[in-house]
């Protein structure tokens, strides 16, 4: 091979170094897709795929789901009062939102009636949901089912539990009935709501029924009265008022 055909094929070698170096630069500055938290790759200081780092924790991806522990309903004239109480398993995580639905079938398994409205839930929370006045006659109700989705999760740090307390509890058992007490936002900051629960039990401890009231915002170390009131078609000798349990939600 002579020195000219050499030179050439050097310099061409050369040339297309340069631009294939000239080619992998651009595609890292204008044309590499930039990482996201849901391009299903590990990339962008993740930890894990899509998670971790300047994503979500990793952790989030492995929380069990909320679980449902019972759903009753009860009639209040015309209308239906609908109770349930969900459990979150997850000890270190809650969450700040969540998007619940009630699904309301007939006798016929047809779906009649949907409620949907939303919530929280704080880290291993025991919970309950009420909604005293659903517009539907309890005798057209054949079962209830309860959806949840959309749960924006945040470490037990990040969403803490506020300390609240309930007293000066009174009962009046009358038509209707109610349970009267104090609220105490026990924290150093305001509360955005805060709502009371309560339920009534009969001798068997079976329950009967349910109330719930919003108190709305609650300032720092701030006292409110309240008062839940029941339906007037329940038999006062069926209460045993001993086991009456009132339960209070608050977040910040």
């Amino acid at each position: 091979m002579d020195h000219r055909l050499l030179k050439q094929i050097l310099y061409g070698s050369g040339y297309l170094a340069v631009l294939f170096l000239i080619i992998i630069v651009a595609y890292l500055i204008w044309l590499k897709p930039t990482p996201t938290c849901f391009d299903g790759r590990k990339n962008g200081g993740e930890t894990g795929v899509d998670c971790g780092g300047p994503c979500l924790s990793c952790e989030i991806q492995t929380l069990a789901p909320l679980q449902v522990s019972w759903i009753k309903n009860f009639p209040v004239g015309k209308n239906t009062v609908i109770a349930t109480e969900i459990k979150n398993p997850n000890l270190n995580w809650g969450a700040e939102n969540l998007s619940y639905v009630f699904h309301i079938y007939d006798i016929y398994d047809n779906e009649i009636y949907t409620l949907t409205k939303k919530s929280f839930i704080y880290s291993g929370e025991v919970k309950f949901l009420v909604e005293p006045n659903v517009n539907i006659e309890a005798t057209q109700i054949g079962d209830i089912a309860l959806s949840i989705s959309d749960l924006n999760w945040k470490s037990q740090a990040d969403f803490p539990r506020p300390e609240t307390q309930i007293r000066g509890l009174k009962t009046e058992l009358g038509l209707p009935i109610k349970i009267g007490g104090l609220f105490l936002n026990d924290n150093s900051y305001g509360l955005s709501r805060a709502g009371i629960f309560g339920f009534l039990y009969n001798q068997k401890g079976d329950l009967i029924s349910a109330s719930k009231t919003e108190l709305g915002k609650t300032g720092a170390f701030e006292e409110k009265s309240f008062q839940l009131t029941f339906p007037q078609n329940i038999a006062l000798e069926k209460i045993d008022s001993s086991k009456t349990k009132i339960y209070a939600e608050a977040i910040r």
